[in-house]
């Protein structure tokens, strides 16, 4: 499974949404960051992604653990690896 956090208002995380088709990506999960989403902010835990997300979003857990953060890095990965 391959994660991308995410955050509303995040323009860079807005970018990624109009360039890359998320719901057409197979094994993608996407986790909005807000105070009420527990599940998000547990999964950011778990990769070791917290510190990480207070200065980047959005950031992609790819299915080998890969992290990746920036737009652009993260839609050239989609489209190199799960188009």
């Amino acid at each position: 499974m391959t994660y991308l956090f995410t955050k509303q208002g995040c323009t860079a995380c807005e970018s990624i949404k109009e360039n890359v088709d998320l719901p057409s990506v197979k094994g993608l999960t996407v986790l909005n960051l807000d105070g009420e989403n527990s599940q998000a902010l547990a999964m950011l835990a778990y990769y070791e992604c917290v510190t990480l997300a207070e200065k980047h979003l959005p950031i992609l857990v790819s299915d080998s653990r890969e992290v990746i953060h920036g737009p652009l890095n993260i839609t050239r990965y989609l489209k190199e690896n799960c188009g």
